[in-house]
């Protein structure tokens, strides 16, 4: 195909058919996949973002993968376990009326944590995916499910009273 064709080819296409072309070619990009004896190193995303793994090292105490987390994640992929995790920042941890985080509360107030901009490296247990390195306010956080990050802090003390802003960085896991 020359220039020519592949101009007159494009010129009848709309932006949405351009993108449907283009996310039906993702499954036909390379999947990069570095692997040594202690697991996953890197991998790229069908989003086309390259991320890398390192094995959990406790800071303390030991981290327990609940059984739940452990049951649904059991067999796939690292790219196929992110799917199940979801990261909201907020200054407390968003809840409903019940307790329980639903489906729509996710999409209003978290991102995929494939989208997340701040993981430096994801973290595993084994084979199980269960957090992630991120840019934290004092450095580097451990972002796991049962332990929020600090990614910002502002105190304003300018005699008439302190206002200060903590901005904490919670992970979902969602079945």
């Amino acid at each position: 195909m020359n220039d020519k064709e592949f101009a007159e080819i494009m010129k009848n296409k709309s932006l949405d058919d351009i993108m449907e072309d283009y996310d039906d070619q993702q499954n036909e990009w390379e999947t990069l996949l570095v692997k040594d004896e202690n697991g996953v190193k890197r991998f790229r995303h069908k989003n086309g973002k390259d991320f890398f793994c390192e094995q959990y090292k406790p800071d303390g105490t030991e981290y327990v993968v609940n059984e739940k987390i452990a049951e649904a994640l059991s067999g796939k992929t690292i790219e196929q376990q992110m799917e199940h995790y979801y990261v909201t920042e907020s200054r407390r941890l968003y809840s409903t009326a019940y307790g329980e985080i639903t489906d729509d509360d996710l999409k209003k107030h978290s991102v995929k944590l494939c989208d997340y901009k701040g993981i430096q490296k994801l973290l595993l247990k084994g084979n199980i995916l269960i957090g992630a390195k991120i840019n934290s306010h004092f450095g580097t956080g451990i972002l796991l499910p049962e332990r929020c990050v600090c990614t910002y802090y502002a105190c304003d003390n300018n005699g008439s009273g302190t206002k200060e802003r903590e901005d904490y960085t919670y992970l979902i896991f969602k079945i």
